[in-house]
């Protein structure tokens, strides 16, 4: 295992890394430098990875996943506010969207993509305690689970992360994280809930490495110890690190990481988002946003998006963003 400690050690490790890749499209600086991160330097184990993430990504069409990008109309896949790529807007039944992501939606205690933090990464807030973990582990599968977050990850960095790299003026390629435990019983902790996390965090950690920059879990109560002796097993030692568990009194620290006007209101922060129903963060467990009720037009497959959608992103740029994940 090596260890990089100046960056004259870290530009030789990445050359090196380059140099393993030399058949391969030329990756970015910036994401040599995750997988190296992610594996502690070890440059022989940092190939091993990408090249995984490679093969991962050509036999399941990842390259081909649709992105909604503003330009091709295509909706969201959870509500965002506050870029410059697409107007502030919920997630809808609107043709398209598949039955699956909305049968997963209606069950989640509500999510978005919320602006930015103080480092210029995208936020992104999940109102944990609200989940109805018991109908979400009854009603939908790992299967469905694994392609919504593909498609939300892919979006994120194929559309916001660019976008928040404009915005910067230097390459963002990681997200700010805040769970709200706020409501959470002992119904959330219903293990196979539990286990759809893994299907998350297993995607995250092989194919996506390094791409948290911080992540806050507040108002946590004294009986998540249970779930986090479970999920902690998963998690690699660096995204360990990256986690602050707090109970009631987080205000100060998420300030400390996220300007008032950028953290919504229940968060310590001002933000209200008054402009669209369900203010910053809109529930479907909270009823406070309009119903996502599958139609005719939302075709019951795993996938995020219909099948014609996924087919039409198979032979058209057009429906996969600017941008391709990693490569310059």
């Amino acid at each position: 295992m090596v260890a990089a400690r100046t960056s004259d050690e870290c530009s030789a490790l990445k050359d090196q890394l380059r140099a393993l890749l030399k058949d391969y499209p030329p990756f970015k600086d910036e994401f040599l430098e995750q997988f190296l991160i992610a594996r502690s330097w070890d440059v022989d184990a940092a190939k091993q990875q990408l090249l995984a993430m490679l093969e991962w990504r050509k036999a399941n069409g990842i390259d081909v996943y649709p992105v909604a990008d503003g330009k091709n109309k295509l909706p969201v896949l959870y509500p965002i506010r506050g870029y410059k790529s697409l107007p502030d807007q919920n997630l809808t039944a609107e043709d398209g969207i598949s039955e699956s992501v909305l049968r997963i939606y209606r069950h989640m205690g509500g999510s978005a993509l919320h602006k930015v933090d103080k480092d210029g990464c995208p936020i992104y807030i999940e109102r944990l305690g609200k989940h109805q973990a018991k109908e979400l582990g009854k009603n939908t599968t790992a299967e469905e689970i694994y392609h919504y977050h593909v498609g939300c990850n892919e979006f994120l960095h194929r559309v916001i992360m660019p976008d928040c790299s404009a915005a910067a003026g230097r390459v963002i390629n990681r997200e700010t994280v805040i769970m709200d435990c706020d409501g959470m019983s002992w119904q959330q902790f219903h293990m196979p809930a539990i286990q759809l996390i893994r299907t998350v965090s297993d995607v995250d950690q092989k194919y996506y490495p390094e791409t948290l920059n911080k992540f806050f879990l507040v108002n946590a109560p004294g009986a998540f110890v249970y779930v986090w002796k479970i999920v902690k097993k998963w998690l690699d030692p660096g995204t360990i690190n990256k986690i602050r568990i707090l109970g009631s009194d987080y205000q100060e620290e998420l300030l400390a990481q996220v300007d008032a006007e950028n953290l919504p209101a229940f968060l310590g922060g001002t933000c209200e988002c008054d402009h669209l129903p369900g203010g910053c963060v809109p529930s479907q467990v909270l009823k406070n946003t309009t119903p996502v009720i599958p139609g005719q037009g939302n075709e019951k497959v795993p996938t995020a998006y219909n099948t014609a959608i996924m087919q039409k992103a198979k032979e058209s740029t057009d429906y996969r963003g600017t941008c391709r994940y990693g490569i310059d």
